[in-house]
């Protein structure tokens, strides 16, 4: 028991392992001392505490002499802690022997077992059996069920393949929706996650569409949720041109082989008609040079007829 200014703060109780219980009185209580100790550590690190015990020897715990390697190891565990041990006789100490006591008492008992009734199946039951989709499709299977292999009949239940089957109409479709949405068990999870646990216990046609279309309208997700995709910007495409030669686009590739002391090809490309001119280029190639060809190239282009221009143009 742990107390302040003679006021209780915390009790604590815990059972000796095999090894302890066939220790010596000594080391149980110095055992008891250790781990009660590192329970409460944030209570007595840097202050001054007293720790009361009904075995007389431990008193003088500090004075004597260190001689099993027992009391090294526990000692070793209350160093860094401010304490004196003080002893208190069995009679007065009855808080603490009273959490190691095992009550023997011959008073009788009463067991009571509760057994969860399910209401909500009552009054689906009583749904079902009035629905017209539910008695033709139940008529349907007890006249052909080989036709039928995925659905089990059962006293009150339709089953396909195990989950019970709602015919689309049931007013009890938007209950286990906000049951397995909204409620706190539900948690307003997401289209997934939702879907997945109606799933696995009801089936009815269209319940994905059944479930999108609620999850949406639901005004808690659309206050607390936010979309986590970035808004689709709109679009600029680049405009087509009229006529061959009228628009190009400039690329390099780098990185190739030596040829002629070049390793680098510039390429010009017609987006009209896709027709392409290379051009080689040095390794440490200028923006000088770079000018030169293309206009090297324009000037060939100019000087061609327009009719010629295809992408076998050299």
């Amino acid at each position: 028991m742990l107390t302040h200014e003679g006021h209780p703060i915390a009790f604590f109780s815990k059972k000796f392992c095999p090894k302890l219980l066939n220790s010596s009185i000594y080391v149980c209580e110095l055992a008891a001392i250790t781990t009660v100790v590192k329970k409460w550590h944030q209570y007595f690190l840097g202050h001054h505490f007293v720790i009361l015990t009904d075995h007389q020897s431990l008193r003088e715990l500090m004075n004597q002499a260190v001689q099993t390697l027992e009391q090294h190891r526990y000692l070793a565990r209350l160093l860094g802690f401010d304490y004196t041990i003080q002893y208190r006789s069995g009679k007065t100490n009855v808080v603490a022997d009273a959490l190691s006591r095992v009550q023997d008492d011959q008073t009788t008992f009463l067991y009571l077992l509760l057994m969860p009734q399910f209401i909500f199946l009552e009054d689906l039951c009583k749904e079902l059996a009035s629905l017209l989709a539910f008695i033709e499709l139940r008529k349907q299977i007890q006249a052909k069920p080989t036709a039928y292999h995925d659905y089990t009949l059962t006293p009150e239940f339709i089953l396909h393949k195990g989950r019970i089957w709602l015919p689309s109409n049931s007013s009890f479709i938007k209950l286990l929706l906000e049951e397995f949405h909204q409620s706190p068990t539900g948690g307003h999870m997401g289209l997934q996650k939702t879907l997945q646990r109606l799933q696995d216990n009801f089936r009815w046609s269209s319940i994905r569409e059944y479930v999108c279309a609620f999850i949406t309208s639901c005004l808690t997700c659309q206050h607390t949720k936010y979309d986590n995709q970035r808004a689709a910007s709109l679009l600029c495409p680049l405009p087509v041109p009229a006529q061959p030669w009228e628009d190009l686009s400039m690329d390099f590739i780098m990185g190739l082989l030596a040829y002629r002391g070049n390793t680098c090809i510039f390429m010009v490309v017609d987006r009209f008609s896709k027709g392409l001119h290379l051009g080689m280029l040095p390794t440490h190639h200028t923006a000088h040079a770079v000018a030169a060809l293309f206009m090297e190239m324009v000037r060939r282009l100019h000087g061609m007829p327009r009719s010629i221009v295809s992408d076998r143009d050299p």
